[in-house]
């Protein structure tokens, strides 16, 4: 069985980031003018929120090649060059006959 990458496991991982961008405007202390770190709340939350979704992103990475997602990525883009190669292929081909070469 062929490894996925989007499973429910791995949604919720990335979506945890996802909701608290989303969550930033109904938070209480994003409407009032606080500080943090001498920085606005609201840009300390995003900040956060950045930082979160490079480790969910990393953590979901790392599950996937886990599963056998780099085998699985090897293959795909083994069968896609091939697939490249047979279209660059064909097309010259075909521009020989048109013009007479072949």
């Amino acid at each position: 069985m062929t490894p996925r990458l989007f499973t429910p496991g791995r949604f919720a991982i990335v979506s945890v980031p996802a909701l608290g961008f989303f969550a930033i405007p109904f938070l209480p202390f994003a409407v009032e003018p606080t500080l943090w770190f001498g920085l606005p709340a609201v840009l300390v939350w995003s900040a956060l929120m950045v930082l979160l979704s490079v480790a969910a992103l990393q953590i979901v990475e790392v599950l996937y090649k886990r599963a056998g997602g780099a085998e699985a990525d090897a293959q795909e883009a083994d069968r896609f060059a091939t697939q490249q190669i047979e279209q660059i292929r064909a097309t010259r081909i075909a521009a020989e006959e048109a013009e007479g070469v072949r």
